[in-house]
């Protein structure tokens, strides 16, 4: 009930006595005594001046009961004590009124404190758990990589002690003994030849292995033709096929597209497919070919055969990984010819995998981008300014919805020597990863949280690091940094808090402007615990109206649309006033660790607002990672 209709209501209880008493005995009337328990009870719902008013109404018209009755001596001093004790109950009602009034705020404080303090609470026993989570995780890694490096360690000193093995055996007999036969120590010596040429390709992998794993690949992509690494590889292997009496067939090769690679990579990758065919292979057919396929050059090598199990298929592509390789008669090798060749595929942009039937034989599948013709579904550009000293980076990947925004920037990064791919939407760029295999990605906060989640998953998995930015056009189409942070449902007041003391927002009101109401009003009591005095708007043009004539310590954006964050963002931007006022987006859920925040830092507003060097300086700072 409204304060207004609060008061007449009292009112109208409080004064309907006196008609009551009027038609029932006028000041002898028993019904005069209900205005004591009527402002006793009134003053646990009423406020104290509504009940000054109500009461010493009633008394100064109480007396005019009097007209009604004959005088009668003696009554004076009873009829001015009953009067007193109506003037003196109002006055007791009111005192008793303010403090209930009072109590009841300090106690609406308390409760609206203790929800804060417990929802605090509970975002730090949540911050908590993360980060055990976290640290968990980089235990479980931590374990992984000792085991990997055991494992590792293992299996190269495996390697190495067959061969020395031989080698020291032979040295030694040829060393000691002076009456071996002439073709007995030819014999000896080409097997110390041969293993010594197993333990120089054996390095020759590892050292590869090595490289592909930390990046350093040093290489130049060209256009190349299809058809040369197809003819270079069949001349390679054909001896090999025919000293195994199988047939090595290469298919047509005719008006394939060149790809973008390296030559004698993409070169090894078929070799090694094409070794393993012939090792595994005890008669039939070898087929090696291409063919165009959706922006990819889609190269295969077929054999008929042993086949490999299901449950081995991806288990093949790890290092020192060898089916059945305890068994009789099986072929040696180390286990590093797919592994790297999966490596080199991936860093060309492509991908490798294996189709087969037990019996009957393996296909083994990669893809290489070809070199003039883009992949459908998103853009490529390439302008022709490829620095030697970058050529070592993947392209970057820039996911925004507006195709202005996307293109601008592509162009910035590509002035500054990068190498992008755009995608207009998430789902877009989970297609792009998956075949691509991007250095990085750059990404707006799209209108559907449930995307950007997928996104993340995508990119963790492939192991791609995620730069999250919220960017705006400036006149001239210069895009810049938007926003100077980001705060995460559920809301951290101490998060909250700290952000804004960074900021050194005191004394000045903030501005909260969401189209969520239970989203601005929990924000609010946030703000509120924390010391903070807020306005709340729920809707864009009003909230900049305003933000451009009292120009708030900081603003809070809500969950809006794109066009309806972009004209909120340009009505803040483009006054002089408010240019450079704290501006922080509201996100659905918190950022795992897989994403990077971009925005613009406490100090330096003004040149961070008109360029792009803190988010260059975080794709360096990424990729340099790579590179140590």
């Amino acid at each position: 009930m409204k304060n207004p209709l609060r008061a007449a209501f009292l009112y109208l209880s409080v004064l309907s006595i006196l008609p009551a008493c009027l038609v029932s005995g006028g000041t002898e009337s028993p019904a005069r005594f209900l205005f004591f328990p009527l402002m006793t009870i009134s003053a646990l719902y009423f406020p104290p001046r509504a009940l000054y008013v109500a009461g010493l109404t009633f008394t100064i018209l109480f007396p005019l009961l009097y007209l009604f009755r004959s005088p009668a001596p003696g009554h004076l001093p009873a009829d001015l004590a009953e009067i007193s004790a109506f003037f003196f109950c109002t006055l007791a009602v009111g005192f008793i009124s303010r403090h209930i009034h009072q109590e009841r705020f300090r106690y609406e404080n308390a409760i609206a404190t203790f929800h804060s303090l417990s929802q605090a609470l509970t975002h730090k026993n949540m911050n908590l758990q993360t980060a055990l989570d976290a640290l968990s995780e980089a235990h479980k890694k931590l374990q992984e990589y000792d085991k990997t490096k055991t494992d590792f360690l293992s299996n190269v000193s495996h390697e190495l002690r067959t061969p020395l093995s031989s080698i020291r055996s032979y040295s030694e007999i040829l060393l000691n003994y002076n009456d071996i036969e002439p073709e007995t120590q030819r014999e000896f010596l080409q097997t110390i030849n041969g293993e010594s040429v197993r333990m120089s390709t054996f390095a020759t992998e590892v050292l590869d292995l090595i490289r592909i794993g930390s990046g350093k690949h040093g290489t130049v992509f060209t256009s190349v033709i299809p058809t040369e690494l197809l003819s270079e590889s069949e001349r390679i292997i054909r001896p090999m096929a025919l000293e195994q009496g199988l047939e090595l067939i290469l298919g047509k090769t005719e008006d394939l597209p060149d790809v973008c690679g390296e030559k004698n990579q993409l070169i090894q990758v078929l070799v090694n497919l094409l070794n393993n065919a012939v090792k595994f292979t005890r008669k039939g057919v070898i087929r090696l070919g291409a063919q165009a396929k959706e922006g990819f050059v889609e190269f295969f090598v077929s054999d008929t055969g042993e086949g490999i199990f299901p449950e081995e298929r991806e288990l093949i592509f790890e290092p020192f990984t060898r089916i059945a390789e305890h068994g009789m008669n099986r072929p040696k090798g180390s286990g590093l010819g797919l592994s790297i060749s999966k490596g080199i595929v991936e860093f060309h942009g492509g991908r490798i995998w294996v189709e087969s039937e037990l019996g009957k034989g393996s296909t083994f599948f990669f893809t290489v981008p070809v070199a003039s013709k883009p992949v459908p579904g998103f853009e490529h550009h390439d302008h022709g300014r490829q620095d030697p000293l970058l050529v070592h980076y993947k392209p970057i990947l820039v996911v925004t919805y507006d195709t202005v925004s996307r293109r601008c920037l592509r162009k910035k990064l590509e002035d500054v020597g990068y190498h992008t791919l755009g995608a207009d939407t998430p789902a877009r760029a989970r297609d792009i990863i998956r075949t691509m295999r991007p250095g990085l990605i750059v990404t707006e906060v799209p209108e559907d949280w449930e995307e950007l989640e997928k996104l993340i998953r995508c990119a963790r998995d492939a192991g791609i690091r995620i730069l999250l930015t919220t960017l705006h056009i400036h006149a001239g189409d210069e895009p810049a940094l938007a926003v100077h942070g980001y705060v995460s449902r559920p809301f951290d007041k101490y998060e909250i808090q700290s952000l804004l003391e960074s900021y050194q927002v005191k004394g000045v009101p903030v501005m909260i402007i969401s189209p969520d109401r239970d989203e601005s009003r929990t924000l609010q009591v946030i703000l509120g615990a924390a010391g903070y005095e807020s306005v709340l708007f729920h809707e864009g043009p009003l909230a900049v109206r305003t933000c451009r004539s009292s120009c708030p310590g900081a603003i809070f954006v809500g969950s809006f649309a794109k066009d309806r964050l972009e004209e909120i963002l340009t009505g803040v931007r483009s006054s002089p006033r408010t240019g450079n006022v704290p501006t922080f987006l509201i996100l659905e859920a918190a950022l795992n660790k897989y994403v990077t925040p971009i925005t613009m830092s406490p100090t330096g507003r003004k040149s961070e607002s008109k360029s792009l060097y803190k988010l260059v300086g975080e794709i360096e700072k990424e990729y340099s990672k790579g590179l140590e």
